[in-house]
């Protein structure tokens, strides 16, 4: 049965048989259609493009002026980053990141502690 708002009184009554319901009664089986997937493929740039043969250089997109080059202490840096040394990339720094590293640990561990006292001096009833 299907019930529609009374105009009259705005209450929910139940619908008139003229009315014919907003979902079918008896269901209609589903068709498969297969419909091939089509990419864009007119902005995207082949690996020739993305990774230019060492003595080519690549250009900034929609302009024709090419990426500026690389300075050398950035150079000699990323040469330091990818080197296969055994550190964590954290540590590769030099000593001055392995300062850092241990400043940064105990900093936590006191945190740590002052969270500890902070719930035992509250947990712990005062006499």
């Amino acid at each position: 049965m299907y019930h529609q708002l009374s105009r009259a009184t705005g209450r929910l009554v139940a619908a008139s048989h003229l009315q014919s319901p907003l979902f079918p009664v008896a269901p209609i089986a589903l068709q498969r259609v297969e419909v091939p997937v089509v990419y864009n493929t007119a902005h995207l740039s082949s690996v020739a493009e993305a990774c230019p043969a060492p003595g080519k250089r690549r250009l900034v997109p929609g302009t024709n002026i090419p990426y500026p080059q690389v300075p050398e202490n950035i150079r000699t840096q990323q040469a330091q980053f990818q080197k296969d040394n055994d550190l964590p990339v954290f540590l590769k720094g030099g000593p001055l990141d392995g300062i850092l590293y241990r400043l940064t640990v105990a900093l936590c561990m006191l945190g740590i502690v002052g969270f500890g006292h902070t719930i035992y001096i509250h947990a712990v009833k005062k006499d």
